[in-house]
């Protein structure tokens, strides 16, 4: 009898080592490891009460083990662990903006603003004036799961060089409207809002309105571009990663071989998820992007991110360029390198708009 529970408690075991893997990179480490090895008992326990009507020699009987983890790593590794990635980065993170303002940022002035987006959500955010008038605006996109906050250097290197900037939270992220965030697929239209949004004020002007975009951000202002590419006049992109399978430098070893594989099934998955087809690759984007003034900023200690700017800087038009930060990691050239990133950028809007 007491064999009866080995199947069952080593299936614990595996169940608690997945949960630890999706833990560690998605939920709660405790919460996740505890569900697994319920999860994995019970399986054990259902599949030890099936195969208990066969004889204790019958040979499914003795590879039970064997055959049910070769089942369940397949499964968790191309099936429930992406779909768990999805459900957990699509889940909205919605909180008070406190603490601070872009009074805190160097602006004499700004504004609480709310934008509606074309499906009816509001976006939350502030706007401060330009110096000038008409004047430069640079509307600043946070990283993925972040908030308006998350741009505070940029709002402040800029708002001290005399530019207007607005700052929102993205949809279901801070103060904004949303129930889904969905890895910048469907936010790019709500840029297009923002943009309209600034073009109706009459202290803006129309053809000085650039977009500095993080990580996630990036993201959404290449989709957005890809829209309605007239109306964007300069992006500065910090960090952007891939958007397809087809974005992938070439694959060096086994392990990024599986990599892509797993990112190719988080894709599909996301797909099943948000009930629509992924956006084009940025490999298919950029080129159309080719008269937009655009800089990518690369982290040189991201290997990945690295070898990704590299395929796309064989894409873009001659108005753009790439920057590697060589002792940068994803985003972080203002850590590192603060002075040089702040006359970088400055530079590149005061050559773009003046």
């Amino acid at each position: 009898m007491r064999q009866k529970f080995h199947f069952p408690l080593f299936n614990a075991l595996v169940g608690a080592i997945f949960g630890a893997l999706v833990g560690y990179y998605i939920f709660h480490l405790g919460i996740s490891i505890f569900t697994g090895f319920l999860i994995g008992l019970l399986l054990g326990l259902v599949v030890e009460l099936l195969f208990s009507r066969l004889n204790a020699e019958h040979w499914l009987y003795q590879r039970r083990v064997l055959l049910f983890v070769l089942l369940e790593i397949p499964l968790a590794a191309f099936v429930v662990g992406p779909y768990a990635y999805v459900y957990a980065n699509s889940l909205p993170d919605q909180h008070p903006i406190c603490c601070e303002t872009p009074l805190d940022y160097g602006a004499t002035e700004y504004e609480d603003i709310h934008i509606q987006t074309d499906d009816g959500l509001i976006l939350a955010g502030w706007y401060v004036p330009p110096e000038e008038i008409p004047g430069a605006i640079i509307v600043l996109l946070h990283g993925a799961h972040g908030d308006r906050t998350g741009t505070a250097w940029h709002a402040r290197q800029l708002i001290q060089a005399g530019y207007g900037v607005l700052l929102y939270d993205q949809r279901a992220l801070g103060e904004s409207d949303g129930e889904v965030v969905a890895m910048g697929w469907v936010e790019g239209p709500d840029l297009l809002a923002v943009l309209n949004y600034l073009e109706s004020r009459p202290e803006v002007d129309a053809t000085q309105i650039g977009i500095v975009g993080l990580s996630g951000g990036g993201h959404i202002a290449i989709n957005a571009a890809y829209l309605a590419p007239e109306r964007f006049h300069a992006l500065w992109l910090d960090g952007i990663q891939a958007q397809q399978i087809a974005d992938f430098p070439e694959a060096e070893n086994l392990g990024e071989k599986f990599a892509t594989a797993i990112n190719a099934m988080i894709l599909k998955m996301a797909e099943i998820y948000f009930q629509r087809a992924a956006p084009p690759p940025f490999v298919e984007i950029l080129p159309e992007l080719s008269e937009i003034p655009m800089v990518i900023i690369a982290g040189g200690l991201d290997d990945f991110e690295s070898r990704l700017s590299q395929k796309y800087a064989t894409l873009m038009g001659p108005n753009a360029e790439i920057w590697h930060i060589d002792n940068a990691w994803h985003v972080g050239g203002p850590a590192v390198t603060p002075e040089e990133y702040s006359q970088r950028m400055l530079a590149f809007f005061e050559k773009v708009f003046h």
